[in-house]
């Protein structure tokens, strides 16, 4: 049902945008409009009302209300027409592991409409998401709301936003588009859902641009964020109060250090209080070559009989070399506690995945991968996983 009425809200908003366009372009070019400037008739054209230039052309047409397009040249416009975006991507994949019998499905069908004026922004994404057990991760399928909220910028240093967004925490999470991703597999903190991809409330964030430090330009952005959750909101394990921030410093747009915190109550593991840090950072060394970091701790309430690790880290080092222009080769070494909430237990794994991707055009992503997974403790069995992916983005 909530598919069925954001499909229908998405198309009245195409038709209405379609039909405000259209009377803007008629109005335009139709120098006989009746509804056009009584002015541009035959009898007064030679005509020059008191105080005007008689040599300056015709007065310049206002604005459209609405503009509506699909390329981000659309927001142009957003200081003087309501300007609306919308896109989308997909993507499908062929998957095998040890374990489980090959599969072939459609894993992602995202769509978005981004509308801009002025200071306010207004977002809706929803997804249709098919995430298989092939990396050892949980499955899940469902059609659901990912993003939806309303922003207010008042500067560079000040902006507010609520609703329903992306969660600001480290590198991957806040970018969440498995398409824009160098690998299929995503970090081991991600598939085992350490924290929520979402949050359910309002940040204020910013970003602050103090000129150079030793002679590189720098730029720092902030977030503080709080929101909830329970069972009744779909909200992702949460129960109740949710707290986090962000800070990260760019240098040269080469270099990037960041730091995140975030609290919440686990509803689905006894209500545990959780307390997750992340340290990350990026340095593109040369335009080819990228290397990319994420190190995570979560601590736990520990309780009477409770099976988990109080404390549990995951970390992984990524290597990216773009050795054509639309070609690259990327290896992403990962190491970190993996719960296995069904059978009780806490393994460590290490994981080395090696992804080939092609771009053979701005909106398409292939990706060709390997990754082995190797359980040091624990009663979780070795397994490799192999994975095609192919992804357009509309």
């Amino acid at each position: 049902m909530a598919c069925r009425l954001i499909s229908d809200w998405l198309v009245r908003m195409a038709l209405i945008a379609a039909l405000l366009a259209g009377a803007a372009a008629r109005a335009a070019a139709d120098p006989d409009d009746p509804l056009a400037d009584p002015r541009s008739d035959a009898a007064a054209e030679d005509v020059a009302e008191p105080g005007e230039d008689p040599t300056a052309g015709p007065p310049a047409a206002p604005p459209p209300f609405w503009v509506f397009g699909r390329s981000p040249a659309v927001f142009q416009h957003a200081d003087d027409s309501i300007a609306t975006r919308v896109g989308g991507w997909i993507d499908a994949s062929y998957r095998d592991n040890d374990l489980r019998r090959s599969s072939l499905s459609v894993d992602h069908l995202n769509v978005y409409l981004d509308s801009r004026h002025r200071a306010f922004q207004l977002f809706v994404e929803a997804e249709y998401e098919n995430e298989t057990k092939y990396t050892g991760y949980d499955e899940e399928r469902d059609v659901e709301l990912e993003q939806a909220y309303a922003r207010y910028t008042r500067s560079d240093l000040l902006s507010v936003r609520m609703g329903r967004f992306n969660t600001p925490f480290g590198y991957w999470i806040p970018i969440h588009w498995s398409i824009l991703m160098d690998t299929i597999e995503e970090p081991l903190f991600v598939g085992r859902n350490w924290l929520p991809e979402q949050q359910l409330g309002a940040e204020a964030a910013g970003r602050w641009f103090p000129g150079e430090l030793a002679g590189v330009q720098t730029e720092l952005d902030w977030s503080l964020y709080a929101g909830g959750g329970s069972e009744e909101l779909h909200q992702d394990r949460v129960r109740g109060p949710t707290f986090g921030g962000d800070l990260r410093l760019r240098l040269d747009e080469r270099w990037l250090l960041g730091a995140s915190a975030y609290r919440q109550r686990n509803r689905e593991l006894e209500d545990r209080t959780e307390h997750t840090t992340a340290l990350y950072g990026e340095a593109r060394l040369h335009e080819r070559l990228t290397l990319r970091t994420e190190y995570l701790h979560q601590h736990r309430e520990k309780r009477s009989g409770s099976w988990w690790k109080e404390d549990v880290d995951a970390v992984y080092g990524n290597v990216r070399w773009d050795f054509l222009r639309r070609a690259y080769l990327n290896y992403r070494y990962s190491r970190g506690d993996d719960d296995d909430e069904d059978a009780h237990d806490t393994s460590e794994v290490e994981i080395h995945t090696v992804t080939l991707g092609v771009q053979p055009h701005a909106s398409v992503r292939i990706k060709l991968e390997w990754s082995g997974h190797d359980f040091e403790t624990g009663d979780s069995e070795d397994f490799d996983f192999w994975g095609l992916s192919v992804g357009y983005l509309f």
